[in-house]
């Protein structure tokens, strides 16, 4: 890991960074916000800072220099979390029990960073409803997806922005959306492309195979597609193993790995879960479900998989399955959707197609290992540009530089 070189007198002394209310950091449990926002915090330890971490318990001992803030479950929490996991997306009591379980986490969390100079709040614009925000005090708010369009919390959310000093936004895509709703704001929001680290996800050979043993067995005379993230609906994994029917009938030594669960380590098995197993149908053989798993057992899946496909069906807020396999040298299909076209340049390293589409996405995977040349190529640009402009080191140097304009 590489040390950013910032003068402690430049920026803010103290800096609390929130997570929102379901996960912890250290990410033991997953969560791609979570893991963020550790990668990220990591790089932001300079002498004379205090920089404090507020999340759920993680029951674990974090990194040096970082001051863990813990919000323990309620039992009221709990229950309310049990509610919200048995209804639907589309039952109203799924969302008075996440507002119930928001509040609760930022009520305790409001008293514990009214201290700080600056509050920086993860994908949770609801929290900084419930700061007391001194005199001088700076809330910066981070955008990892598109909640700020979501109609029924705009009257929360344009408070919200009314508070904060700066949004930070994932991507061009969820920046422009959200001025759509907010135009008021606009000299608010700002971009700063996620990252991810090449030296953890690079090009493994021969030993990310090994590393992956008793996990996944691979066959060297296959071929092997990987999806990696969440089973659900907007991800368009079924649209994936519909297109995989139609790819493993035109070059049978093809196999899919589905790597991810509904959310995170130890969530529930979903219906659409179970609907894709069905969908597998006559090709299940050749499909395997891996449920989920940590980074340090990704990194060599994306180095082992011969492709990587993100076959999204929503505005994809920015796709960090696309960098962390471009870092690894593997050769990426996506669709065309959200941020992903501000990372993927069509051809020269990596193929969008359109979304919802499984027979453009049989062409474009068959086309790719069908041209062993062209896809070595679209590797090599692939990694090349994660190592010019999407490390870490230029993400947190970013906001750095965010920060100190508050000053």
């Amino acid at each position: 890991m590489h040390t950013i070189k910032i003068k402690s007198s430049d920026l803010n002394d103290s800096i609390a960074v929130v997570v929102p209310e379901l996960l912890p950091v250290p990410a033991v449990k997953g969560g791609a916000v979570e893991h963020w926002v550790e990668e990220t915090c990591n790089r932001m330890r300079i002498p004379g800072r205090r920089l404090a971490l507020v999340s759920r318990p993680a029951n674990i001992t974090g990194s040096e220099g970082i001051q863990y803030i813990g919000i323990p479950w309620t039992r009221a929490e709990k229950w309310f979390y049990k509610l919200k996991e048995k209804v639907t997306w589309k039952n109203p009591l799924r969302y008075i029990a996440k507002m119930q379980n928001v509040a609760s986490y930022a009520i305790r969390v409001a008293r514990v960073v009214r201290d700080f100079d600056l509050i920086y709040i993860h994908n949770e614009p609801n929290i900084i409803l419930f700061l007391n925000k001194k005199a001088g005090q700076k809330i910066v708010l981070h955008m990892h997806n598109d909640h700020l369009s979501a109609r029924a919390f705009r009257p929360f959310y344009r408070r919200a922005i009314a508070r904060a000093d700066k949004i930070i936004c994932v991507s061009d895509c969820i920046r422009q959306r959200a001025i759509s709703c907010f135009p008021e704001y606009t000299d608010k929001f700002v971009v700063v492309m996620n990252s991810t680290d090449p030296d953890s996800f690079r090009p493994y050979g021969e030993m990310a195979v090994k590393q992956l043993n008793g996990i996944i067995s691979f066959d060297p005379t296959c071929q092997y597609i990987l999806y990696v993230g969440r089973l659900t609906e907007v991800k368009g994994v079924h649209v994936l193993i519909e297109a995989f029917r139609q790819i493993n009938a035109r070059i049978p030594s093809t196999r899919l790995i589905i790597a991810g669960s509904s959310f995170f380590s130890g969530a529930a098995k979903t219906a659409y879960e179970q609907k894709l197993v069905k969908l597998a149908g006559k090709v299940s053989e050749s499909i395997v479900f891996t449920g989920f798993l940590p980074h340090d057992k990704l990194r060599y899946l994306y180095s082992a998989a011969d492709i990587v496909v993100c076959p999204s069906v929503w505005e994809e807020p920015f796709g960090l399955v696309i960098i962390e396999a471009m870092s690894s040298g593997t050769s990426v299909v996506a669709s065309r959707v959200g941020g992903i076209p501000e990372v993927i340049t069509n051809g020269e390293d990596g193929v969008l197609v359109t979304p919802n589409s499984p027979d453009e996405l049989t062409n474009a995977v068959c086309n790719l290992l069908d041209h062993p040349a062209q896809k070595t190529a679209m590797e090599l640009c692939g990694r090349k540009k994660i190592l010019e402009a999407f490390t870490w080191e230029r993400l947190v140097r970013e906001i750095e530089s965010e920060f100190k304009t508050l000053l």
